[in-house]
């Protein structure tokens, strides 16, 4: 039964007739339009995700990778499909659970709001598992690489070159980490904030 059914019921009923909804229960419907929108944001992300490991599959032939570097990044690939596959797991089933028919008490938004809470980190952890994977990669590449072992041949890998690896792969890291903060908080956390201000309300009900 969902919050329309329930305010159905209560208005019909003859002994509650001249009795108002209780304000809290219109609160925690107010929490279905913010959970609504993380349900279709995560549909959409979880489609574009799951296209964008597909086609890197075929990454090796388009790049005209040789033979050695394409066993190195398939294998990184199968790793990065294997954690991906447990996070589309999780993230498959909370979408399942993420439903606003279900805000029906406040336990059961307390529930979604850390559920959400828990799958943004689930998210966070995904992403930095993947940015490590392709970090990975990117050092056998320049490992095997012909042209790339000629290239730091050449220079003897001074000094200066092994600090501008470093810092490069450095600041691809804060890049991305700061991406992924930047995109959980344009896309969850403002609903995310949204619930929490009405968690707060009720809290200072009781």
């Amino acid at each position: 039964m969902n919050f329309d059914d329930i305010q159905s019921v209560w208005n019909n009923d003859d002994d509650n007739r001249h009795i108002v909804v209780p304000g809290n229960l219109t609160k925690i419907k107010a929490v279905g339009q913010p959970v609504d929108k993380i349900r279709k944001t995560m549909q959409q992300e979880g489609i574009v995700q799951l296209l964008s490991i597909i086609l890197m599959a075929f990454a090796p032939k388009y790049f005209g990778m040789d033979r050695t570097t394409q066993s190195a990044y398939y294998c990184l690939y199968g790793v990065m499909v294997a954690i991906s596959g447990y996070y589309f797991s999780k993230f498959f089933l909370f979408y399942k659970r993420l439903n606003s028919n279900m805000l029906t008490t406040k336990d059961h938004l307390y529930e979604v709001y850390y559920d959400i809470k828990l799958n943004i980190e689930m998210y966070r952890s995904c992403t930095y598992s993947i940015l490590m994977l392709a970090l990975g990669f990117v050092t056998v590449y320049g490992l095997v690489d012909a042209k790339l072992a000629r290239f730091f041949a050449d220079r003897h890998i001074e000094d200066i070159t092994i600090i501008t690896v470093v810092l490069t792969f450095v600041t691809l890291t804060l890049l991305v980490a700061l991406a992924t903060e930047w995109w959980i908080k344009l896309y969850y956390g403002k609903y995310l904030r949204e619930i929490k201000a009405i968690l707060d309300q009720l809290r200072e009900e009781v």
